[in-house]
């Protein structure tokens, strides 16, 4: 049986929300409509995930994450790599601002529709759900992503990253970070990862903004 790490998630989960700071420069938010789009909308050919209506608590976590990091520690993860370069130069007072930001536009419900392989949604269900919803929309305090909005060849990315140590490493990664890598390595290999991200695609996206 597949074990669960997300009650530990459960019990060291903030208590605080992101609160609003000084509203983003024009130029912060034009650095990252450069790869994440005008409204957060995202670019797969640049590898770039949706932001728009993904969870506040989660994006500004992430944003930490690169400025310290924890994320993009690894030169093998390009996309990475790069993101942790950009969030360099970035204000870290703006974080909280830039993730609210993003995650209140609404951008409907888009995305792509996949065909889910058969045992998808018993893998999700077995591996993810815990964490991540049964549906797959993250939980605001857990400040897990709402899976539902994000690309295949993202999720099959950063899956493919925790297992190998480009995400996720005890070395550099936050708690959570540890935890999904823990998780990662309990799918069984790449057909499993493709099934179970294509179990996501055949899930209806939908905006987190308002959890």
């Amino acid at each position: 049986m597949k074990y669960c790490i997300c009650s530990g998630a459960l019990l060291l989960a903030a208590t605080l929300h992101v609160q609003a700071g000084p509203v983003p420069a024009a130029a912060t938010l034009q650095t990252c409509a450069a790869c994440h789009g005008d409204r957060g909308q995202g670019n797969p050919a640049l590898g770039a995930p949706r932001l728009a209506g993904q969870q506040a608590d989660y994006l500004l976590q992430q944003l930490q994450g690169f400025k310290t990091g924890r994320r993009g520690y690894d030169a093998r993860d390009s996309h990475g790599a790069q993101m942790r370069a950009v969030v360099a130069n970035l204000d870290e007072a703006e974080f909280a601002s830039l993730a609210l930001h993003y995650a209140g536009q609404d951008l409907g419900s888009g995305g792509e529709s996949s065909v889910a392989n058969a045992g998808g949604k018993a893998a999700y269900q077995g591996t993810c759900a815990a964490c991540h919803g049964p549906v797959g929309d993250g939980y605001a305090l857990l400040k897990t992503p709402n899976l539902r909005i994000l690309d295949a060849a993202y999720l099959e990315r950063q899956l493919s990253h925790y297992a190998e140590g480009l995400r996720g490493a005890d070395a550099h990664a936050d708690q959570h970070g540890i935890w999904m890598r823990g998780i990662s390595l309990q799918v069984g290999g790449a057909a499993e990862r493709k099934a179970i991200v294509d179990y996501i695609g055949t899930l209806a996206p939908t905006s987190a903004a308002g959890q």
